[in-house]
């Protein structure tokens, strides 16, 4: 039996879709579904139930997927093992929290392949609260999390980077002073469900401000900092996102009370990357950006 099968199975179970699956892996749709008969068929088990859409895995199904994630642990564990240079080797998933994702996996990527040539990785996105917990069951080997949704327990950390919010408007509202911009123009909220998300929210629940002004919530970072630059309201982000998508005509001006956001990489304490923590972290670069 070759692990490939056994880690497309893997995908499938952790996307919950075929489709989505064979994306991933790239590989087309139909050479999934042949993988998979062609695993069924070794095992002698019927791993899908069929009769819906998307398939979903059996009550047998399950249980291999249980299985499968030990057996494939244990396959990057021997490589690991039989690594002649002490990196990492194997391959591994990682999940980004969707915020900061657009800039952290560029430099991931170009450092890894120059530094960490015996390791592969996958990657997904996703909030917070999510990944961490995926991590917890084993289905992401590491992720990067904001560190308002973290509870630590079972679990080893790294500090990726520490980042001030700011408050940010364009030059023609944002001259007029941050208690009128506050009282008189809108607010662009992201997610408040998410870990930056509730961040903010702390943040606006302790500044007076009249309960008629208008907020509008969004779960698009680019998004927001294009009505920002439009002259539509302003907002409270972490700097590094309003740096990476304002212009020259975007102000930025100093939260109340210091607020950060801390990314954080975590891993479980009896997982393979929990020894090489800081290896992978380094593979981010700079952990801090002050204002």
């Amino acid at each position: 039996m070759q692990t490939r099968a056994l880690r497309s199975l893997l995908k499938i179970s952790q996307v919950g879709s075929f489709l989505h699956a064979s994306e991933q892996l790239n590989m087309t749709l139909s050479a999934l579904s042949m993988q998979m008969k062609a695993l069924e068929a070794e095992l002698d088990v019927v791993l899908f139930d069929r009769s819906v859409r998307p398939p979903r895995l059996t009550p047998i199904g399950r249980a291999v997927v249980e299985r499968a994630r030990d057996v494939v642990g244990q396959e990057n564990a021997l490589l690991e093992l039989c690594s002649q240079d002490g990196n990492l080797a194997g391959k591994f998933r990682i999940g980004f929290v969707t915020s900061a994702a657009a800039r952290l996996l560029p430099d991931f990527l170009e450092n890894t392949q120059n530094n960490l040539p015996r390791a592969a990785f996958e990657f997904e996105t996703g909030l917070s609260v999510v990944l961490q917990e995926k991590v917890r069951t084993g289905n992401l080997d590491a992720a990067i999390v904001t560190d308002a949704e973290i509870n630590p327990r079972g679990l080893k950390q790294a500090i990726l980077r520490d980042e001030p919010f700011v408050f940010a408007a364009h030059s023609s509202i944002a001259s007029q002073g941050l208690d009128t911009l506050i009282e008189q123009h809108m607010f662009f909220h992201f997610m408040p469900q998410t870990g930056i998300g509730k961040l903010i929210a702390s943040a606006m629940e302790q500044i007076d401000r009249p309960a008629t002004a208008a907020t509008v919530m969004l779960d698009n970072i680019e998004a927001i900092v294009g009505c920002v630059k439009s002259g539509l309201g302003f907002t409270l982000l972490p700097d590094p996102d309003v740096t990476r998508y304002s212009n020259d005509d975007v102000v930025k001006l100093r939260a109340p009370n210091n607020i950060r956001r801390t990314l954080i990489l975590v891993t479980r304490s009896d997982n393979l990357l929990a020894k090489h923590l800081d290896l992978l972290s380094s593979q981010f670069g700079a952990k801090k950006l002050g204002f």
